[in-house]
């Protein structure tokens, strides 16, 4: 996420108000309690006070004292050497650790561009990197996976769904270059088959239902056609006793109201019983009715169950691909969707499936050039072309067949040539140029195409601006501005550490008796206590104090190469973890922690990687602690165990080799035991 720079530019200045605003409060509280003037003289009538305490007596971080009152003319200086010893960068403000971390940012940002790799996302590299090591796919296997696939595609559209489907199966053999898929779209295609025979039984469902429809149907129409017949002959019958009885003039007594008695008609004859057949034809009927509808409505439920199953099979079919086009299988794309035209019986894809296909088949031949590409590049020396071609191949499609085939051989080229660019990048970064002039040489010899124009541009600007900061110091320092000297010395340092004429210059500023015996008395105290990293915080100020001191000289340098080592092995096990080598990075440390048995920081490392090694660093333990005892075989037995559980350890193996050939000259007799005792 970026932050817009209106908003960056209001956080920076808040940030150089409070770095300002430590600094001029620290300049108004010099050791002597008063302001300096402008020539680094103190006031005539200023009497001397005692000295503030030791910001180390209540940091704990061991910064030298300044000692005693010291005349006012000295105001200057002190305040200066104040400065240097006890408001180191990393001990700072937040703002100044805000601003270490803008710079380290912009340092690396600088290198990256410089050797021609800006941009580059980490993770990416990583797994590139990777793949530049690994064994190449044999092309002959490269050869009959794609024939079986195409094998596939032909029997597809021949129409031979069935066919192509069990070839799919033997396809997922090619486990190095399949990985199963094949075997997985197989079974899903099964699985869609598995939703038809679902759909078969619903429909045969509905075959039974329409059976009785038709059969409900036909029995209603003989019931309405018996219905209808005793309708007719009982309304005859009626209208023919109607007629008898109109012949006959009865009585009519009741105004006219004949009055017929039970059993006898109008005619005077016993009227016929009622039919009560019709009345149970009807009711039959409406049942028959009845059953219809509801096995019309089963039907129309069946049908709509069928049609949800079957729109469902084809949408996980459809998310299966959009899957496997995410995952990056893009030759299996174009394969499945065909199989998902045959199987649904569909003309055309969906639109978002055929923009997948589209894309993938596209992908599949944009990789390719690349590749191809890569292979005439490298040919013709031109590295850096090559790196670039098959790195944005293999970050569009690193599963594509001509990058799975690419020879080892071939890829430890580019191997090497990365490495070096690496190397430069580190080296600009870190403000080392000692090898920066033969690494340009090497690279130069090695790709033709690449250009050196750049980082040798920005290695001089670097030297110049370290160069000119000296300078400014040189001028501070001459106007009595101390202050301001220890920020452009200081800046010098961070600006090209190893600048020739910076440790030259410091020493000319720092060329005072009391000064010097301050500094010397600490870095006694630090080397006697062997608080290495302190005294590598503190070089800049060490330096110039034991110039010529051949004893001290070596000692600041060991002190040096201890810390700057332990650094390395803190970055290797880091590396080592990041790569899930657990066993690696603890022996890293382990093997550091020699030089540097009391480091805080390399213990407390080791302490966290123990827990996660335990194992191994068990068996290391056991086997160091039965050597101890002069138990040479048991000791033997534990370290082939850790060898055994990290065959790369240096400890095991040197420990093997050491037992091995003290137990071969029959110094100690061989007593061996099961590491599990």
């Amino acid at each position: 996420m970026q932050i817009p720079a209106k908003r960056t530019e209001v956080y920076l200045s808040f940030l150089l108000v409070l770095l300002l605003g430590g600094l001029t409060a620290h300049a108004e509280q010099t050791p002597f309690g008063e302001r300096t003037s402008s020539d680094g003289a103190g006031g005539a009538s200023s009497a001397p006070q005692p000295t503030a305490p030791s910001p180390s007596a209540s940091s704990g971080q061991g910064a030298p004292s300044l000692g005693t009152s010291a005349p006012a003319g000295g105001n200057s200086t002190a305040s200066g050497l104040d400065y240097l010893y006890n408001h180191k960068a990393q001990d700072g403000s937040a703002a100044q650790q805000v601003s270490d971390a803008n710079r380290q940012a912009q340092n690396r940002a600088v290198a990256s561009d410089a050797v021609g790799k800006p941009n580059e996302d980490p993770a990416l590299k990583d797994q590139f990197d990777r793949y530049l090591g690994m064994k190449e796919v044999v092309t002959s296997r490269l050869t009959e996976y794609q024939a079986g696939l195409q094998k596939v595609s032909d029997l597809l559209r021949s129409g031979k769904t069935i066919d192509a489907w069990k070839h799919l199966y033997e396809m997922g053999s090619y486990q190095d270059v399949d990985a199963g898929i094949s075997r997985e779209l197989a079974n899903r295609i099964e699985a869609v088959w598995s939703t038809d025979r679902t759909s078969t039984k619903i429909d045969q469902a509905n075959d039974s239902l329409q059976k009785d429809i038709k059969q409900a149907s036909w029995n209603a129409d003989q019931m309405s056609d018996n219905i209808r017949k005793k309708d007719l002959d009982y309304n005859l019958k009626q209208n023919q006793r109607n007629q008898q009885g109109g012949n006959k003039q009865a009585p009519q007594p009741n105004g006219g109201v004949p009055q017929v008695p039970q059993g006898v008609d109008a005619t005077g004859g016993i009227a016929a019983p009622p039919d009560t057949t019709a009345v149970l034809g009807k009711l039959q009927l409406t049942q028959e009715y009845m059953e219809t509808l509801e096995s019309k409505a089963k039907i129309k439920l069946n049908e709509m169950k069928r049609l949800k199953v079957f729109d469902q099979a084809k949408k996980d079919f459809a998310d299966y691909i959009t899957t496997l086009f995410k995952s990056g299988r893009f030759t299996h794309v174009p394969l499945a969707a065909d199989f998902y035209r045959k199987v649904f019986e569909e003309g055309e894809y969906p639109a978002a499936m055929a923009q997948q296909v589209n894309v993938a088949l596209e992908l599949n031949r944009d990789v390719s050039n690349g590749v191809d590409v890569f292979r005439y590049k490298i040919g013709r020396q031109e590295l850096m072309g090559a790196n670039q071609s098959l790195e944005d191949a293999f970050a569009k499609n690193s599963l594509n067949l001509g990058v799975l085939g690419l020879e080892r051989s071939l890829k430890e080229q580019l191997a090497s040539f990365r490495q070096d660019l690496d190397k430069l990048q580190n080296l600009i970064e870190a403000r080392d140029f000692s090898g920066v002039d033969g690494l340009l040489e090497r690279l130069k010899n090695s790709a033709k195409d690449y250009d050196a124009i750049k980082p040798r541009s920005i290695v001089n600007a670097v030297k110049l601006e370290s160069q000119l900061r000296l300078g400014k110091a040189k001028l501070a320092a001459q106007q009595g501005d101390q202050k301001a000297a220890m920020e452009e010395f200081q800046a010098a340092a961070q600006t090209w550490p190893g600048n020739p004429d910076l440790q030259d210059k410091a020493l000319s500023f720092f060329n005072t008796q009391d000064t010097k015996n301050q500094a010397v008395t600490d870095f006694d105290r630090l080397v006697k206590e062997q608080n290495y990293r302190e005294i590598f915080d503190k070089q800049l100020g060490f330096a110039p104090a034991i110039h010529g001191d051949a004893k001290r000289e070596d000692q600041l340098k060991d002190a040096l190469t201890k810390i700057k080592n332990a650094e390395i092995a803190v970055e290797k096990a880091n590396t080592l973890m990041m790569n899930g080598d657990s066993f690696g990075a603890w022996e890293s440390i382990e093997l550091a922690s020699k030089d540097l048995p009391d480091d805080k920081k390399l213990n407390k490392m080791r302490a966290d990687l123990s827990g996660r090694s335990a194992e191994f660093v068990s068996s290391i333990n056991k086997a160091r602690d039965a050597e101890a005892r002069n138990e040479d075989g048991f000791s033997l037995t534990w370290y082939v165990n850790a060898q055994r559980q990290y065959p790369a350890s240096r400890i095991a193996n040197e420990g093997i080799d050491r037992l091995s050939k003290k137990l071969l000259q029959g110094k100690t007799p061989i007593a061996t035991a099961s590491p599990g005792s």
